[in-house]
């Protein structure tokens, strides 16, 4: 039992999982211009959401509350080298890791827009710990999102030239070195912000149609939910960030 929260602009949301209404639950002061919060994981054991902000520049790791109350935890860093830009988030509670998808390589790579790297990232100050690859330089798939479900972290990447979006499985126990991704879901192209898992069902927002779907890990299948709605307070809706809060931290 629990609630989904979002992000949506400056404000932390209620999200109605079965009709797509959202809710007001907090105000997020402060935001610098042209930021964006994007990705959201709740995890119990801090009391805390944690999402990152992207700026021009970079991004950077925000410890933020259930109250809009927020704090910088610093840049998304491994060995001293700033990540470009992150794209998933997700929390794996079996060995307390907080797992980002984010790129390491884009200066380099020219036009180059793909998280190749999974990195475990430290809740304490950013710092990060290279876990795995896909196939680097430039990579033909990346981690637009992730999620972590019975033992195994799905990935989902939506490519656009191919008009796909897919979904691939690693067990989390093999997440060393340089993956192959092999066989895939192929659930058509959406323009995922940010994923979250209740019980089998992954649920998503798609940019394009500002619909909420879900994709159901155990049969395969793809459902449409309905349309994201919010009252007028809340600007205009863009969704990036949804993660579950358990009833009794709500």
């Amino acid at each position: 039992m629990g609630v989904v929260v979002g992000i949506t602009g400056n404000h932390l949301v209620k999200v109605n999982m079965e009709n797509g209404e959202l809710m007001p639950l907090a105000e997020i002061p402060n935001l610098p211009p042209a930021a964006e919060l994007r990705n959201l994981v709740y995890i119990p054991r801090d009391t805390a959401f944690y999402t990152t902000l992207h700026t021009a520049t970079g991004c950077e790791l925000v410890r933020l509350r259930t109250t809009g109350e927020w704090k910088k935890l610093g840049p998304l860093t491994v060995g001293g080298q700033a990540a470009f830009f992150s794209k998933g988030l997700t929390y794996d509670e079996a060995t307390d890791r907080l797992i980002a998808g984010a790129s390491l390589d884009g200066g380099p790579i020219q036009g180059d827009d793909r998280a190749e790297a999974l990195l475990v990232v430290n809740r304490q100050d950013a710092t990060c710990r290279l876990l795995a690859t896909i196939r680097a330089n430039p990579a033909p798939n990346d981690f637009d999102e992730i999620a972590v479900f019975n033992g195994q972290l799905f990935c989902l990447d939506a490519t656009p030239d191919r008009d796909n979006t897919y979904v691939f499985p690693f067990a989390l126990r093999d997440l060393t070195g340089e993956l192959f991704a092999g066989t895939k879901q192929n659930i058509g192209y959406y323009t995922m912000d940010d994923v979250v898992l209740l019980s089998h069902l992954l649920y998503f927002t798609d940019t394009k149609t500002q619909h909420l779907y879900y994709f159901d890990l155990m049969a395969r299948k793809l459902q449409t939910v309905a349309p994201i709605t919010g009252p007028a307070v809340l600007g205009t809706i863009k969704l990036t960030g949804l993660a579950y809060l358990p009833l009794s931290q709500a």
